[in-house]
């Protein structure tokens, strides 16, 4: 009767770690998203057109007051800017128009806690409130977020990662990287564009929005017109590439 007694004790103990473990492994992760949620090594592609339309109608054609204080909901890719400008990091939810790709919305997020926030090319869901404050780059933000990380992106990163920015967005960033150079200088970089020339990066998919200079290290560049991936450093304003890849 004692060896059973012993055994039901052992049972007892392994069946108590067994729970603490699957107690523990319902906290969140650290980084924004709750453990079991899942991950992409890409950044993901959200089309919404009722989105696009809404954000051209608040940005362009003066329809901002009429959703001042509303309660706002917005999934799209969560993504993070440094505006050298004001000195401040901004984070925004975006997505695109439709399969081209060349039409994009996105919704700055006035973020109070930095702490535990999805990676940049995370798929978030994003509630709070749409503010006008002068202090938003484009004039509205959404307050008080709420942040629910739907899938965790956990592929390469960079300190400067415009590869998980929209096309307006990362106009945005290059412009603060060609006009504040010294704040970028030796920031890990990645960048999608047209080769435009040997030593010039363009607008994916605009003549004439926007321009950098780039180096890369590869023997040979693809055609003019080709659209590339691009990593490295920054260096003296100009995006020094050390990998270069053709984004289908």
């Amino acid at each position: 009767m004692k060896n059973v007694s012993v055994k039901r004790i052992a049972f007892l103990f392994l069946l108590l770690a067994i729970l603490l473990s699957c107690t523990a492994c319902g906290g969140g992760s650290g980084n924004g998203a709750a453990s079991g949620t899942a991950t992409a090594t890409e950044v993901p592609a959200i089309i919404n057109q009722a989105e696009y339309l809404l954000y051209q109608n608040i940005f362009y054609n003066g329809y901002g007051s009429q959703y001042q204080g509303q309660e706002v909901t917005k999934q799209g890719v969560f993504t993070s800017l440094q505006d050298a400008y004001n000195n401040v990091t901004r984070y925004y939810v975006w997505g695109y128009l439709d399969n081209t790709l060349c039409c994009d919305w996105q919704w700055e997020i006035k973020v109070d806690d930095e702490k535990n926030l999805p990676a940049p090319g995370s798929l978030v869901t994003v509630k709070g409130t749409f503010t006008a404050d002068d202090a938003a780059l484009d004039g509205y933000w959404i307050t008080k977020p709420q942040i629910e990380t739907v899938s965790l992106y956990v592929g390469e990163t960079a300190d400067i990662d415009m590869r998980a920015m929209s096309d307006t967005l990362e106009r945005v960033q290059l412009s603060n990287v060609i006009r504040f150079p010294d704040v970028f200088e030796g920031k890990k970089f990645s960048a999608y564009g047209r080769i435009a020339s040997e030593t010039i990066l363009e607008d994916p998919y605009y003549d004439g929005s926007w321009q950098v200079p780039f180096t890369a290290k590869a023997a040979t560049l693809p055609a003019f017109g080709t659209t590339v991936v691009l990593r490295g450093t920054i260096m003296n304003g100009v995006l020094s590439a050390s990998s270069l890849t053709v984004l289908k």
